[in-house]
């Protein structure tokens, strides 16, 4: 970078919260394979691995918002 050039701010909303979903989606299935490995019933694989989805999930886009609150 040349000392005259202007810091841009890249912005792209869509490919965070893409990022976002998927790490969730990871953690629900890891959550889900590791519940079923306990020999689980079927509904408390699904709301272990719901729970999870939606833990991180909402973690992720409360981190996500607050970063891009400051920047």
């Amino acid at each position: 970078m040349s000392a005259n050039s202007t810091h841009q701010t890249c912005n792209h909303p869509a490919r965070d919260i893409t990022i976002v979903a998927l790490v969730s989606g990871v953690a629900c299935l890891g959550t889900a394979v590791t519940t079923m490995a306990f020999n689980a019933s079927p509904l408390a694989t699904l709301t272990g691995s719901g729970g999870a989805f939606i833990a991180v999930l909402s973690a992720g886009m409360n981190i996500l918002s607050h970063i891009k609150r400051d920047a």
